[in-house]
């Protein structure tokens, strides 16, 4: 009896362990699948957005001019708060608020490197590091003093790394971000991905949570595509 009492104990158990074996291979692993033109797709809805935010900005702007000439105050006056609230959101304004300061410098102390031109930024470290802000809550960024939008673009022309059409400073160079949890954002920073690419290019990269920190607006040139001329009514 006692044989029979311990072999159906360890039948139970044996079917336990195989039930829960089962059932965890049953369950499907959650990763993210996207490949490079599913990643693309979502740069280009990004894009989509904001050039509707412009086009808007450019349609309220004209209805604008018609209304100061017509004198319709009322209407003129709720014409004026959209097109200020459409500016702030295409980051066409000057904006601060709590946020967190990174500085890009040398990584070895070495004289020679300071103030000499960052064309050893490459423009792919940039892009990986405002994905990366972005994944951690990042609401708006600017880069050596230049906006960053969806449109804006990063390059490499001759030798040397351009942000909306304008060559980065030499370094050191300050990165500038606004989040509602600057807290998280700088905790998850002082530990990134980033730190480690920059630091493969003999590059620091380094997070400071500050009380208030301001970017500049946008102050290129708006393309507005898909917008015709509005005719004679």
């Amino acid at each position: 009896m006692k044989r029979r009492f311990k072999f159906f104990i360890m039948t139970m158990i044996v079917g336990f362990m195989l039930a829960v074996q089962f059932h965890t291979n049953q369950e499907p692993i959650v990763r993210d699948t996207r490949d490079i033109w599913e990643l693309r797709n979502d740069l280009e809805s990004q894009k989509t957005i904001q050039q509707k935010l412009f086009a808007e900005i450019y349609k309220y702007e004209q209805l604008i001019d018609e209304y100061s000439k017509s004198g319709t105050g009322g209407q003129l006056e709720t014409l004026e708060e959209t097109l200020a609230d459409l500016k702030n959101d295409a980051g066409l304004t000057e904006i601060g608020g709590h946020g967190v300061e990174l500085t890009i410098e040398p990584l070895l102390n070495d004289e020679e490197l300071v103030g000499k031109p960052a064309i050893s930024i490459h423009p792919e470290l940039l892009r990986r590091l405002i994905n990366e802000l972005n994944g951690y809550g990042a609401e708006e960024i600017s880069i050596d003093g230049e906006r960053i939008i969806s449109t804006t673009p990063i390059r490499e022309v001759n030798g040397k790394t351009y942000i909306n059409d304008e060559p980065i400073s030499p370094l050191p160079i300050k990165v500038k971000v606004l989040s509602r949890d600057s807290d998280k954002l700088h905790k998850e920073m002082l530990t990134s991905q980033s730190g480690e690419d920059f630091a493969r290019e003999n590059l620091l990269l380094s997070p400071k949570q500050v009380d208030h920190v301001s970017l500049p607006p946008y102050s290129h040139q708006i393309r507005v595509k898909f917008m015709k001329e509005k005719g004679e009514t």
